[in-house]
């Protein structure tokens, strides 16, 4: 039977046995940092001279982080990613990025992933020279919609656009048995051969005509929506994080020669326009060398050459 007396006074004794024992760490911990002085704990560089940046060349996600470090004026150094050999599926970088996806923008040692949080991330931790975010809240929630936007649709209907009319342009650049060679560098074999078949497999002219006329409804309400901001940028007199979300994705269509799906819209063309002529697009555009095969760079005019990308 339990003594209902005794319970509460052995708990008691307990909890004051945790106190003394506390006291004495506390004491001997004074005691050590006496003895030994303070511990400093290392400090992480956070200034700018630290930034990193691991990047394809030809990849409109990896332009957005250039342009926005160039409006900026932040100085970064280049990891560049192979691609093409499947690099971003290796082991050391998928220690600094477990989806093996680029970009991943290395600050003070920590690691940061995915475009639109490196890109907000800049903004936050170097509100100078300029500001990438309106002041007011409606802007600020109408920013980041048309990022959302270029993230989960602009982009994928690029992404369809580019495997049909650029990435297959790799079997005739490297051949079957390189690519094949390549391929088994990825760890999930699924995805490998998935990669494989689309590659080598003939254009489809079906999906090519739906992501175009899918960006084609977004490039009319983006329009609009210019039209009625009065512009001369996306959320009206200021230039912010979604014009540098969207400026990749009209360089991509632009490099397929797919200007059609927004020439008779003239907002859009003057906004393009506009943004071509900032000198972080300038910067931030990619280099002719990095740019993948497609309608603007044939295979035979401009063979691989591994000694126009940096080691």
């Amino acid at each position: 039977m339990d003594d209902p007396v005794g319970t509460p006074i052995r708990e008691l004794r307990g909890k004051l046995n945790v106190i003394s024992a506390l006291r004495c760490l506390s004491e001997y911990t004074f005691l050590k940092i006496v003895e030994t002085g303070p511990v400093v704990m290392p400090q992480e560089d956070r200034s700018a001279d630290s930034i990193e940046l691991y990047q394809f060349g030809d990849s409109p996600c990896c332009m957005k982080v250039r342009m926005a470090l160039a409006e900026k004026k932040l100085p970064w150094r280049e990891r560049f990613i192979r691609s093409w050999q499947f690099d971003h599926h290796q082991p050391d970088y998928l220690e600094i990025n477990p989806h093996g996806t680029a970009p991943t923008l290395v600050h003070g040692g920590q690691h940061i992933t995915q475009s639109n949080v490196i890109i907000e991330y800049l903004d936050e931790a170097f509100p100078d020279p300029v500001r990438l975010k309106p002041s007011d809240p409606m802007q600020i929630a109408r920013m980041r919609q048309w990022m959302a936007d270029e993230q989960d649709h602009l982009f994928k209907h690029i992404i369809v656009l580019s495997f049909n009319l650029m990435m297959k342009l790799r079997l005739e650049a490297f051949g079957l048995e390189q690519l094949t060679a390549w391929s088994k560098r990825i760890p999930d074999q699924v995805r490998a051969q998935d990669y494989l078949q689309r590659v080598t497999s003939p254009p489809n002219d079906t999906s090519i005509n739906i992501a175009q006329e899918n960006l084609r409804k977004h490039m009319k309400r983006l329009d609009q929506e210019l039209e009625k901001s009065g512009g001369p940028w996306v959320c009206g007199e200021t230039f912010t994080l979604a014009d540098i979300c969207l400026a990749p994705i009209f360089d991509r269509i632009e490099w397929l020669d797919l200007e059609r799906i927004w020439e008779d819209l003239p907002k859009i063309t003057e906004w393009y326009g506009r943004i071509q002529l900032r000198p972080c697009f300038i910067e931030g555009v990619h280099p002719f060398a990095y740019r993948m095969w497609g309608p603007r760079k044939s295979v035979e005019a401009h063979p691989f050459n591994d000694a126009d990308y940096p080691t």
